[in-house]
């Protein structure tokens, strides 16, 4: 390759490939830091896909330059992982905020979210483009290359220490939108494998070869015109489908307690705002109620007082309510899960009528280090006790896993909690299968940036992928109920409060009934891999070093 011949192609894209293909140094790490950054506009609230085709385009023609680097590996390793730190940083820098709930005890850890989850996250895509890099060619087979080796990268990212699959680049597209419908066939991995190749296609249009051929060029570009047209018609389409409702109704509620202020207020101030929230809304025997992780600062099934109050709010009704609870045996170290119950007026004086506990925990915030990383429990034996503290405490992971909640009187759900609602396989994984899903979460530790939106977005896309409605209830999060194609049919608004920088919200409505088990329940990753094989064959086709 050399990089002082002209670019073929469209003249117009020449000197833009031009430009991105001859950068070097700092320079380029610069450039391809801020078209990962700028990536970060595709997702939500802003839904803006075509940020993915500038930053993917961009990143090819860098990798077109690169490749003609005497260490092409290194370069090219160089670039990937600087356009991973720029994505995941302003995509992802919401996750400083829990460090700074209470900045005496965690803002010494801010560097981890800043830096360490960032640069570690990219040194997959690092490497996913720099595996890419082996099998480049100037030809159009780099635009199908690309994007298995990224998809993968993504695979692995969703999977590696107990897996963080946030924004996917399938999930650009709008939940409940036409061309979301298509994570219904393939689930998300597919979707962003399709999606990646379809915003990277542009880059075909040009490259350093003297070829007066024009049609491998147009060819990827074309394909993926088709290939998004059709999905947007199929989508559409599939939305047509009048929506079903069950008799059972669903009300959702949040305090909206600021994270900083919940241990500080207490329970009895929080409980207040619910006792208002219950007054405030018509119900009717048998309505269902929600409220959302760890809704209550206190142990609720360890604490008698606090289940009686609770309970005396519910009369004929049933509540789902997100809760700490621990056992012990005998004078050994609690045991704390993170938990989802159900509660109806004689649990003050019983069991729950179900308890299940989070299986999938947040690496670093949920899960204990000592539970992850390499020969941990060997590390922590030799560290000072402040450090065998800070990663030897966390909750303990459920040992149920993906399971359905069954109560009488009530459809069995799928219960997910939090971060649970980015895997794709854990609604699958129930068997038999559930009827619908609940998700309960604490979006106030995300605080009031892009963290919230992005997180009930992703969440919309389990019940396109399976079929199954979802009712979603989040602290100053999104609540809502949405329909197995991923369609939002009730969302709780605001409410009015007199306590200053609390946000209730409250919303009721009828469950969705659940659609026909999708081709991603029933055959998983397959349409995946049978895309990613095809992709590898036309690139072996178009391959010219």
């Amino acid at each position: 390759m050399h990089l002082e011949h002209q670019s073929h192609g469209f003249i117009a894209l020449g000197p833009m490939h031009q430009a991105f293909a001859k950068l070097t140094g700092l320079a380029a790490l610069a450039i391809a830091m801020l078209l990962g950054a700028f990536a970060a506009l595709a997702f939500a609230p802003f839904h803006l896909s075509v940020a993915l085709l500038v930053s993917f385009t961009g990143l090819i023609w860098m990798i077109d330059g690169a490749r003609g680097h005497r260490r092409w590996g290194r370069a090219i390793f160089a670039r990937g992982w600087a356009f991973g730190f720029g994505y995941f940083l302003i995509s992802m820098y919401w996750t400083a905020e829990p460090f700074l709930v209470e900045p005496e005890k965690h803002l010494v850890f801010i560097w981890m979210p800043l830096l360490l989850l960032p640069g570690g996250m990219a040194l997959i895509w690092g490497t996913a483009c720099a595996m890419a890099g082996t099998f480049w060619s100037q030809s159009p087979s780099r635009v199908f290359v690309f994007p298995v080796f990224m998809t993968l990268a993504e695979l692995v990212r969703g999977h590696l220490f107990g897996g963080f699959p946030w924004n996917l680049a399938g999930t650009t597209w709008i939940p409940g939108g036409a061309l979301s419908q298509a994570a219904s066939i393939g689930g998300v991995y597919w979707l962003t494998l399709i999606t990646i190749f379809a915003m990277g296609s542009v880059a075909a249009l040009v490259d350093l070869r003297d070829d007066r051929s024009m049609v491998n060029r147009v060819l990827p570009a074309a394909l993926s015109i088709v290939i998004v047209s059709a999905g947007w018609g199929w989508g559409a389409q599939r939305l047509q489908t009048p929506l079903e409702l069950t008799e059972q109704n669903i009300v959702l509620m949040d305090s909206g307690v600021p994270q900083a202020e919940k241990w500080e207020i207490g329970a009895n101030e929080i409980f207040g705002q619910y006792v208002e929230l219950m007054e405030s809304v018509e119900t009717i025997e048998g309505d269902l109620i929600v409220w959302p992780e760890a809704a209550l600062p206190v142990d609720l099934l360890q604490s008698p007082g606090s289940t009686e109050a609770v309970v005396s709010l519910l009369r004929d009704r049933k509540l789902i309510i997100g809760t700490r609870r621990y056992t012990t045996y005998q004078y050994e170290t609690p045991t704390y899960y993170n938990s989802l119950t159900v509660l109806d007026t004689n649990s003050a004086r019983s069991t729950p009528l179900a308890v299940y506990d989070k299986h999938r925990l947040v690496p670093f915030g949920e899960l204990a280090p000592v539970n992850f990383i390499p020969f941990g429990r060997a590390i922590s034996g030799i560290l000072p006790s402040a450090l065998q503290r800070q990663i030897t405490q966390g909750f303990e992971p459920g040992e149920l896993g993906p399971s359905a909640v069954y109560v009488d009187g009530l459809p069995p759900f799928v219960a997910l909690i939090c971060y649970e609602g980015l895997f794709p396989a854990i609604p699958r994984a129930v068997d038999p299968r559930a009827e619908w899903m609940v998700l309960i979460s604490n979006d106030a530790w995300f605080g009031e940036g892009l963290g919230p939106d992005q997180h009930a977005a992703q969440n919309r896309y389990r019940a396109i992928e399976s079929g199954l409605p979802m009712v979603r209830v989040a602290s100053r999060g999104q609540s809502g109920i949405v329909d197995g194609l991923g369609r939002l049919t009730v969302q709780a608004l605001p409410i009015a409060t007199t306590r200053e920088g609390w946000e209730p919200s409250l919303g009721r409505g009828a469950l969705p009934a659940s659609r026909p088990p999708t081709l991603f329940y029933r055959y998983g990753l397959l349409a995946f891999w049978l895309t990613a094989l095809s992709m590898l064959v036309l690139a072996f086709l178009n391959w010219r070093r």
